[in-house]
């Protein structure tokens, strides 16, 4: 298996369609993709939920919406940095999809859910009774800056970079 700092950069190097493909065969590898397909909402609605004050800690002024690539690229870096077996199914899910055999992987969930479905103990989205979302994040202390790259460009994505 590579080095981290080498899964690091094969992570980097991915393109937009290939680390969103990768976090899909990663969320399938942990047995999640039955729940991501049965999530109640498909990543744009609890946009609503997120208090734009409370986010000036997380999110720097006028940061660009974050891409598909770039939010399924810094949760793969932080999964992989959680334990041998996450980064061994990381690295496993970018080897696939840099080999060059011809395959269809469709992906046909955002990748805001397949995120938070794979980072669930972190990441809660819950909708009430009258229809009204809420978004929980658990921030807890972080060894590096890994799980707040993925916060960052979540929240990116829920509030559109504003």
């Amino acid at each position: 298996m590579s080095s981290r700092v080498q899964l690091e950069q094969e992570v980097g190097a991915l393109s937009e369609e290939s680390a969103v493909r990768a976090l899909a065969l990663v969320v399938e590898e942990r047995g999640l993709l039955a729940e991501a397909s049965r999530c109640a909402w498909d990543g744009a609605e609890p946009a609503g939920a997120v208090a734009a004050g409370d986010l000036a800690a997380y999110l720097p002024p006028d940061r660009p919406r974050a891409t598909d690539g770039e939010l399924a690229r810094a949760t793969l870096e932080y999964a992989a940095s959680l334990d041998e077996d996450m980064a061994r199914t990381v690295a496993e899910a970018v080897e696939y999809v840099r080999s060059p055999m011809e395959r269809v992987d469709p992906v046909s969930l955002s990748v805001t859910v397949l995120v938070v479905v794979l980072l669930q103990t972190e990441v809660a989205v819950k909708r009430d009774t009258r229809g009204r979302w809420s978004f929980t994040i658990h921030k807890r202390a972080m060894r590096d800056a890994a799980l707040g790259r993925v916060f960052t460009a979540l929240l990116s994505r829920l509030t559109g970079g504003k």
